[in-house]
């Protein structure tokens, strides 16, 4: 189900609310998110075990439902159609399976990870009439957090529902620039960097082969944060990274970032000042629409600015 429907004027219009942000605060999110990052490689473990490979790993991949509020992994390759989920703000996993199938349930809360991992064995043998599968656990270079070396998951109530209300909005708004633009890929969460995001293919009609270094994109994206910018932000990344000399100056909010591993990165200011250099951040709904188009300008020499819905 898409998260927009036609409005009385015939433009696109969310059908899903935007949540308001800002409570608890930005600041107050980086210990929750680090469990939570750790969380979701369960659902990256799911997905390498049963979903088919691609070369690009998009297969371990997740997407954002508006409607359970919660990451989704694709369905698994082997006529099951099961699909692991995890709901942030309830810290629960839920395996889905053909309706009207109820969803098998496991709260997080006050367990570990290898817990979980346990009962998704458990829960797919029961799903599928087959011999109870044992799961390797992905060991991702990731900010290390103790879950990840068997503490309990206990990060607070208020801040996991801050971080899912974060996804839910970026979801919204990143779906309409995957509906907007040509040769946009569908909306993904990828479990390593923690990042939900669309990728723009510029010149994408060609049928001629280009090296993947070569070939030209924008990502568009949102993080909750990482070691370099602790709070969330939002990012606009064209590729190849173009000259730090001469770029053109961006509307407010909009900043450029240069000082960190991925140079050349085009963004907005945060909702908090940055500590340090590091990935760009960004604020507002409009930044990635307007990040976007000078990314393609960029790459380019021309790029048309695309009016999301409000």
């Amino acid at each position: 189900m898409s998260s927009f429907v036609p409005g009385p004027d015939g433009r696109l219009r969310f059908a899903s609310r935007w949540i308001r942000l800002g409570d608890p605060t930005p600041e107050m999110l980086g210990d929750a998110r680090r469990q939570l990052h750790w969380a979701v490689q369960l659902l990256a473990s799911f997905a390498e075990a049963l979903v088919p490979r691609r070369p690009d790993d998009s297969h371990a991949a997740v997407t954002w439902s508006p409607e359970r509020r919660a990451f989704l992994s694709e369905e698994s390759g082997d006529g099951s159609e099961l699909r692991l989920g995890l709901q942030p703000g309830e810290l629960v996993y839920r395996l889905y399976g053909p309706a009207p199938t109820r969803p098998e349930v496991f709260e997080a809360r006050g367990r570990t990870l290898a817990e979980a991992a346990a009962w998704l064995e458990t829960a797919l043998a029961a799903r599928t009439g087959g011999a109870t599968q044992t799961f390797r656990l992905l060991e991702p270079d990731i900010a290390y957090h103790r879950v990840a070396a068997g503490a309990t998951f206990d990060a607070a109530p208020a801040d996991l529902a801050e971080l899912e209300r974060w996804f839910h909005d970026a979801f919204l708004l990143l779906e309409a620039v995957s509906i907007a633009e040509e040769g946009a890929s569908p909306v993904r969460v990828w479990p390593h960097h923690f990042d939900i995001a669309v990728l723009i293919e510029l010149g994408a009609e060609d049928d001629r082969p280009v090296d993947p270094e070569e070939a030209r994109s924008v990502g568009v994206g949102m993080t909750p944060g990482d070691d370099s910018y602790p709070d969330p932000y939002w990012y606009v990344t064209p590729w190849p990274y173009p000259a730090a000399t001469g770029l053109p100056k961006l509307p407010p909010p909009g900043a450029w970032h240069t000082e960190c591993s991925a140079p050349r990165t085009l963004s907005a200011p945060g909702t908090s000042a940055p500590r340090r250099p590091g990935p760009p951040a960004s604020r507002g709904r409009r930044s990635p629409g307007a990040g976007s188009c000078c990314g393609k300008q960029l790459l380019c020499g021309n790029g048309s600015c695309t009016d999301y819905p409000p």
